[in-house]
């Protein structure tokens, strides 16, 4: 729109941020990303005058030395997403703290029956595309409790595993999954080179291999029910650095 870009500063030792957008919005206008970096002082009385930039340690905790003064007219801060859910609290429904989202099973079912949740609400989505897909799937699940379809049977503990923050849904019932159980989760870092693996009950059923993973970019598992058997107690994903 016109503006000056001088830097996008990120605290983090990686991006939050979509990819594409990384490349779209800052490299093809050459404006700077710099990492592990924060603002330490803002300048200026009755508006900005400048911002003052500090590089951080592995602790975020400003490196004497490193500071960059910017002369500016403004600072935008970026504070990240977190789910609206006031009548998730209200209805007193299980919330995980990682995701800050109720806890919900294969039919989007919180932890209060006959109370479904669904997209950004349950986590936050890069595309809304996967809000769509729960959306349709909590549509769907709402209407079989109604009519009494929905089977309350057993249920298998999903577990993030070793470099996984955290996966949706958090338990399953396989008796309510058609042909395929979709995961969705986010990593806790960026790898590269890695194989992703799904254990259940401590058994490989499934081993992917990913070159490029970053928490920015929601990640997604297709596993067939029959990779799933109905009396299994836990289904873990978690990531091992490839050999050689």
């Amino acid at each position: 729109e016109g503006a000056e870009v001088l830097a996008v500063v990120e605290l983090m030792p990686y991006s939050g941020g979509l990819t594409r957008n990384i490349v779209q919005c800052l490299d093809d206008y050459d404006i700077p990303l710099m990492l592990s970096h924060t603002v330490t002082e803002i300048k200026g009385k009755d508006r900005v005058e400048g911002v003052k930039v500090m590089k951080v340690d592995e602790n975020r905790r400003p490196i004497e030395g490193t500071e960059i003064y910017y002369e500016c007219d403004t600072l935008l801060l970026s504070v990240g997403l977190i789910p609206e859910n006031e009548i998730s609290n209200q209805a007193r429904i299980e919330i995980d703290p990682i995701t800050s989202g109720p806890k919900v099973n294969e039919s989007m079912e919180t932890s209060r029956n006959g109370i479904f949740a669904c997209g950004n609400v349950v986590h936050v989505h890069d595309l809304v595309d996967y809000v769509t897909e729960e959306s349709i799937k909590a549509g769907r699940s709402a209407a079989k409790y109604v009519k009494k379809e929905l089977k309350d049977s057993h249920s298998c503990d999903v577990e993030a595993g070793e470099g996984i923050r955290y996966i949706v849904p958090h338990d399953v019932r396989m008796e309510n999954v058609d042909k395929t159980l979709d995961l969705l989760m986010r990593v806790d870092n960026v790898y590269k080179n890695v194989q992703m693996v799904v254990k259940v009950d401590g058994k490989e059923v499934k081993r992917l291999k990913k070159r490029h993973l970053a928490p920015g970019e929601m990640e997604r598992v297709k596993l067939r029910k029959s990779d799933v058997p109905n009396d299994s107690s836990k289904l873990t994903v978690l990531l091992e650095k490839e050999e050689g």
